[in-house]
């Protein structure tokens, strides 16, 4: 119970504040603990983020999966998708991710390997779907099209694509969602995506 509730704070605070910026006594504080009781249940800063950082993917992972088995087809399923990315990214500071590459390496090539493997392969399932119900085009080529979705949406959570101050976040995912959506649809596909995208 202590541990997940340290997890749980440190997390909301690296995404707040960044992880350099973030002390193991700021997490025992914000909890309410003593730093002893932290280093308890974590040997060092390094243990603590790696955990929380692989509960953030699990979470994703899990998320992305049921997402797949409540959406009624593969518009919907993309759409749900899209929009838990970036309800997600609001509550992400860019600092965090930087923080992470910068820092911990070895933690980051976690997130690299689920952006390839998770993300990259739910990219693949979901145009597969598609064109399966025959919403998508039977003459895509599923490994170009979904690395193409792949880049589009690392671009799109870019601060140096989309400067915060110039762009917001929702609109820039709209747009390149809904590009995408109709670039791959069929007629049947384009007219239900309509109904989604008004």
């Amino acid at each position: 119970m202590v541990k997940e509730r340290i997890l749980e704070t440190a997390l909301k605070m690296f995404r707040i504040y960044g992880v350099k910026g973030v002390t193991m006594f700021d997490i025992a504080r914000d909890c309410g603990i003593s730093k002893k009781t932290v280093y308890e249940h974590f040997e060092d800063k390094q243990a603590l983020v790696g955990e929380g950082l692989q509960q953030l993917l699990t979470n994703h992972g899990d998320y992305l999966k049921d997402n797949i088995q409540t959406s009624t087809n593969a518009i919907e399923e993309l759409l749900n998708s899209t929009r838990y990315m970036t309800n997600m990214a609001k509550t992400l500071n860019p600092v965090m991710l930087h923080d992470l590459q910068k820092y911990h390496p070895d933690i980051w090539n976690n997130v690299e390997r689920f952006k390839s493997d998770g993300v990259l392969h739910g990219i693949k399932e979901n145009l597969k779907r598609g064109m399966t119900e025959g919403l998508y085009r039977q003459t895509l080529d599923i490994n170009i099209v979904a690395r193409m979705r792949q880049l589009q949406l690392e671009a799109a959570f870019d601060p140096e694509q989309y400067p915060a101050d110039l762009y917001e976040m929702q609109n820039v995912m709209d747009q390149v969602t809904a590009h995408y959506i109709l670039g791959i649809a069929t007629t049947t596909g384009q007219q239900m995506a309509n109904q989604f995208l008004k």
